[in-house]
């Protein structure tokens, strides 16, 4: 088996991998930016050689690589202090604190052609305030329910990046990418939420349609505990890309990253229903209606004001308002009838700066610093603690070594500072904190 069958292969098996993993994002659902060299200059990627995650970031800066093969393995741990109190009670902490993300890649360079596969982590978001805290509390009874108060969203993707150079200055790319989407909602909605999203002229929290015979089912309740696990799907997604050469020293960069067309996310599912602890369960097939990840579009440039000093500038803009207007859940018991929730969303579009600074001390060593900054998007009387994708702003350090000619390490440490939200809606009132800290390497082996 050759170099390029092996990578492909082992691809593959990553692309498996991440979907056992989750991924906890920083700007919106995406993280704030991909690879450790992207990472430790403030995400910014579009006008410069990012090494193999050019495919993620901009298809057309594989053609800034030097000719023959290259091969890179990395992944970031993430670290998160999510908290969350309801008016009048105690801060809670969750309990899902580290996430994983790992990509694997291959790119080779012949002429004027690059070409390659990569399987990365995309982004997502999640908490988990286990079964024991107030959350677990019937709110009409005061009664522990025992049920868990958890969700988790992912995205990953297989891609095929292709990058040809057409001139001495101008590079073009696209890529054809592979997604898979998964997402775990656990979380219980006391009686008057759902009376709200069913009462025309209130639904301050969105929709709910139920079937007659299926409220009959639930009996008479003080809440609905919504237990929907693993729910997931695939589909398809790709990039367009280019890059020029203005100047010797001024690159500038472009991308446009279509939004996604993936499948409804299913799988089994259950609803419980009842008083405290005493509460009865609906088993059915459940449908999460036309999630996908936004359109996006990039734009940067890469400026290198001296042998040793690199200056890098992106800007983003995520159309999260096309594709996070409302969770669409759809839910079939096993025993027919219908439970149909819209979860207003209503996110806001974002716009992502990024700054960077490379410095060469010698030919193995770069040492790097950026910042990155962008609104969340999540509108305050839409937020929910199961959701808090609401950092801001980042902080980031990175370092680059040349081990051999042939072998480099990159390393970049992430900080993103607490950022606080509140719903003063009073059907939740709550407030959110999140902060985050991330560790990200990459080993890459040329040949």
């Amino acid at each position: 088996m050759n170099g390029k069958t092996l990578s492909g292969a082992c691809c593959l098996g990553l692309l498996g991998a991440l979907a056992a993993t989750e991924a906890m994002a920083t700007n919106g659902m995406a993280l704030s930016g991909y690879g450790a060299i992207s990472m430790g200059l403030g995400g910014a990627s579009q006008a410069y050689d990012t090494g193999n995650y050019g495919a993620i970031n901009n298809a057309a800066t594989l053609s800034l690589m030097e000719e023959g093969h290259r091969f890179e393995i990395g992944a970031s741990l993430m670290h998160i202090d999510a908290t969350t109190r309801m008016s009048g009670m105690p801060e809670l902490d969750s309990d899902a604190d580290w996430f994983l993300m790992p990509n694997l890649s291959y790119v080779t360079k012949q002429g004027r052609w690059s070409y390659g596969i990569g399987a990365f982590s995309q982004g997502g978001m999640g908490a988990d305030y286990g079964k024991d805290s107030y959350l677990s509390i019937d709110p009409n009874s005061g009664q522990p329910t025992g049920l868990r108060d958890h969700s988790e969203v992912m995205v990953g993707r297989l891609i095929l990046p292709l990058a040809f150079q057409a001139t001495d200055r101008l590079s073009v790319g696209a890529s054809l990418d592979l997604v898979y989407g998964r997402m775990t909602m656990q979380q219980a909605m006391p009686s008057q939420a759902l009376v709200d999203m069913m009462t025309p002229g209130q639904q301050t929290l969105g929709t709910a349609r139920v079937d007659p015979n299926t409220a009959a089912g639930l009996g008479s309740a003080n809440y609905a505990h919504f237990d929907f696990s693993k729910l997931d799907n695939w589909g398809l997604g790709g990039q367009i890309g280019l890059t020029y050469r203005a100047t010797d020293r001024l690159v500038l960069g472009t991308s446009y990253q279509f939004e996604t067309h993936m499948g409804d996310l299913d799988g089994d599912g259950s609803i419980q229903a009842g008083v405290g602890s005493n509460y009865s369960t609906l088993s059915g097939d459940v449908k999460i209606k036309d999630f996908q990840w936004p359109a996006t579009f990039k734009a940067g440039l890469a400026f290198q004001a001296s042998d040793k000093l690199l200056l890098v500038a992106d800007i983003k803009h995520y159309a999260w308002s096309e594709v996070m207007d409302a969770l669409r859940i759809r839910f079939r018991p096993d025993s027919g009838g219908y439970v149909d929730v819209d979860m207003t969303q209503d996110w806001d579009d974002q716009w992502v700066y990024s700054i960077g600074m490379q410095y060469s001390v010698n030919d193995a060593l770069q040492l790097r610093a950026g910042f990155n900054y962008a609104a969340d998007p999540v509108p305050e009387e839409y937020l929910q603690h199961l959701g808090e994708a609401i950092t801001e702003s980042h902080l980031m350090l990175g370092l680059g070594y040349r081990i051999s000619p042939h072998q480099r390490v990159d390393v970049a440490y992430t900080h993103a500072f607490e950022n606080e939200e509140t719903n003063t809606n009073p059907l939740v009132g709550l407030t959110s904190s999140l902060a985050q800290d991330t560790l990200s390497i990459n080993y890459s082996h040329r040949f």
